[in-house]
C-alpha cells in the first residue's frame, strides 16, 4: 500500500491521506514561489494602506475623500477578483498571479506619481488600477496555493495567508522607515514598485501552470475530470485537502458533491456553496476592518489607555493572526477542518464579546490577540473547502457522465478539478471585499466612542455565523476509483 498518513476526520473518523515518498523538485519550488507571491501582494497592500496620511498630505484631502477611495477601491478589487476566474480559464493562474502584481507594481508607481504632483484625477485612477489588480492577485494566488496543497496531498493554505500577513508587516515598517529616512513619497512608491516587480521575475517560473497542476494532481492521486485516473491502492485522494480527504463508494460521493454544490453534472461549484462559505467567513473581514480602524480608538477613546498603548490592540491582534496561520495546517492535521473552524470562530467570538464588555484595556488587549487567534484560520480554511467543493462537484459530474455513457449519452466537456477550483474560489473571493466595504459602512454607524461597544458587540454576534456554518468546512469525499462501474 502506498505510504499514507493519518488525519483526524470531522466525526472522529481519522481519514487516509496520500502522501508521496517523495514531493518532486518543481512541487517544493511551486510552494516558495507561491509563499513569495503572497508576501508580495501582502508587502504592497501594507504600503498603499499605512501611506494615507502622506496622501492626505500631498493631495491637500481629508478623512472623507480618503474612505471613499477605499471603498472605490474594494469594489475594483471585488471586479478583478471575479474577473480573475475568467482570466485563469484562459490563461491558467499562475498568469493571472504574475500579471496581476506587476499590474499592481504599475498602479503602486502611478499612485505615488500622481501624488507628488498633485493630480487628484490621476490618482483616483490609479488606485482604481491597482483596486483590480489586488483582486485578481488574491483570487489567483488562492488557486495557485490549493494546487500546490492539493500536490502536496495536505494542508498548506493557512501557511501561504501567513505569509501574506508577514509580507503587511514588512510593508508597514518599510512605509516607517521611508519616513525615517526622509524619502518622497514618488521615491518611495516606485522603490516599493521596483521591489514587487522583481518578486515577480524571481517567482514566476516556479508557479504552476495549468498543464503542471492537472500532472502533478495527477500523479499525487486526484483524478482530473473524465480522466478515469486509478487512486493508489484504493485510497482516496487529498483534493484540496485541509486534513485528509474520506473513502467512499461512487453512490456516496455522488451524494456528497451533490449536497457539496455540484450544479447538476456541470462539474462546476453551485452559487449556493460558494455564497455560504462566504457568509461563515465573512467575520474575518469585517473585524479585520474594525480592529484595524477603531482598535486604537477604542483602547484611548473608551478605556482611557495613553497614546503608546494605542496601537498594541491592532498589534496584538496582527501577531496572533500570524501565528494562527502558521500553525493552522498542523492542526487541520491533527483534527480536521471542520473543528478547527469551530473552534476558531467560537475563540472569536470571545475575543470580541471580551473587547465589547472589558472595562479595562488590558482585557481588550487580549480581547484583540483572542480574535486574531481564532478568526486568523477562517478566511483560508473557506478557500480550501471551495477547493474541496471542486473536486466532489467535478468527481459527481465524472461519476454521473459515466452512467449517462453507459446509457448511450455523453459525459465530454467536463471541467477538470483546478478549472473548477479557480472557478470557485474566484467568487469566493469577492467576499473578502463585501466584508472590507460592510466594515467601512460600519465604521461610520459605529463612529462615536460611545457606540464602539455595540459595534464589537455586533461583530461578536457576526463571528457566531462561522461557528454555526463550520460543518461546510468538510473535507472532500470523493470514490476510489471512479473509473470503476458501480
Amino acid at each position: 500500500m502506498t505510504p499514507a498518513s493519518r488525519a483526524g476526520g470531522d466525526d472522529g473518523i481519522a481519514a487516509l491521506v496520500p502522501a508521496p515518498l517523495a514531493v518532486p523538485s518543481s512541487v517544493r519550488r511551486a510552494r516558495r514561489s507561491a509563499t513569495a507571491a503572497y508576501a508580495a501582494q501582502g508587502f504592497g497592500f501594507a504600503v498603499m494602506l499605512t501611506n494615507v496620511p502622506t496622501y492626505e498630505r500631498y493631495l491637500g484631502i481629508g478623512p472623507d475623500v480618503i474612505t471613499l477611495v477605499i471603498l472605490g477601491v474594494c469594489v475594483c478589487a471585488a471586479t478583478g477578483s471575479a474577473l480573475s476566474g475568467w482570466l485563469a480559464a484562459r490563461f491558467g493562474s499562475a498568469r493571472v498571479v504574475t500579471g496581476g502584481l506587476l499590474v499592481a507594481a504599475a498602479g503602486i508607481l502611478a499612485v505615488g506619481l500622481s501624488a507628488g504632483a498633485g493630480l487628484l484625477v490621476t490618482f483616483f485612477l490609479a488606485f482604481a488600477v491597482y483596486g483590480l489588480a489586488l483582486g485578481s492577485v488574491d483570487a489567483s494566488t488562492s488557486m495557485q496555493g490549493i494546487d500546490v496543497q492539493r500536490a502536496y496531498g495536505r494542508s498548506l493554505i493557512a501557511a501561504f495567508f501567513a505569509a501574506n500577513a508577514a509580507g503587511g508587516v514588512v510593508g508597514s515598517l518599510a512605509v516607517s522607515g521611508a519616513a525615517a529616512l526622509g524619502l518622497a513619497l514618488p521615491v518611495s512608491l516606485a522603490l516599493v514598485a521596483g521591489m514587487v516587480a522583481v518578486a515577480v521575475l524571481v517567482l514566476r517560473a516556479g508557479l504552476l501552470s495549468r498543464s503542471a497542476a492537472v500532472a502533478v494532481a495527477g500523479a499525487s492521486g486526484t483524478p482530473p475530470a473524465g480522466s478515469g485516473s486509478q487512486v493508489p491502492d484504493g485510497v482516496a485522494p487529498a483534493a484540496g485537502s485541509g486534513g485528509g480527504s474520506a473513502v467512499a463508494g461512487p453512490g456516496e460521493a455522488g451524494a456528497r458533491a451533490a449536497t457539496g454544490g455540484a450544479r447538476g453534472v456541470t462539474g462546476m461549484v453551485g452559487a449556493g456553496t460558494v455564497i455560504v462559505l462566504g457568509i461563515a467567513m465573512l467575520a474575518f473581514p469585517v473585524a479585520d476592518s474594525a480592529v484595524s480602524s477603531w482598535g486604537a480608538t477604542f483602547l484611548q477613546g473608551v478605556l482611557g489607555a495613553s497614546a503608546v498603548v494605542g496601537p498594541l490592540g491592532f498589534g496584538a491582534y496582527q501577531a496572533t493572526l500570524i501565528c494562527s496561520r502558521l500553525l493552522g495546517d498542523r492542526a487541520v492535521e491533527r483534527w480536521g477542518r471542520v473543528r478547527v473552524v469551530a473552534l476558531g470562530g467560537a475563540v472569536g467570538v470571545v475575543g470580541l464579546g471580551l473587547v465589547a464588555v472589558s472595562p479595562v484595556w488590558p482585557l481588550a488587549v487580549l480581547g484583540f490577540a483572542a480574535t486574531g487567534l481564532g478568526l486568523g484560520v477562517v478566511a483560508p480554511m473557506a478557500f480550501s473547502a471551495a477547493g474541496d467543493r471542486a473536486a466532489e462537484a467535478v468527481t459527481g459530474a465524472v461519476v454521473a457522465a459515466g452512467a449517462t455513457d453507459g446509457a448511450g449519452g455523453t459525459g465530454t466537456d467536463l471541467p477538470t478539478v483546478e478549472a473548477a477550483t479557480d472557478r470557485a474560489v474566484a467568487r469566493l473571493n469577492v467576499f473578502t471585499y463585501v466584508g472590507a466595504v460592510l466594515g467601512g459602512a460600519m465604521t461610520g454607524v459605529f463612529a462615536t466612542t460611545d457606540a464602539l461597544r455595540a459595534g464589537f458587540g455586533v461583530l461578536a454576534v457576526l463571528a457566531l455565523a462561522t461557528v454555526l456554518l463550520a460543518g461546510r468546512f468538510h473535507e472532500a469525499v470523493l470514490p476510489v476509483d471512479v473509473s470503476e462501474p458501480a
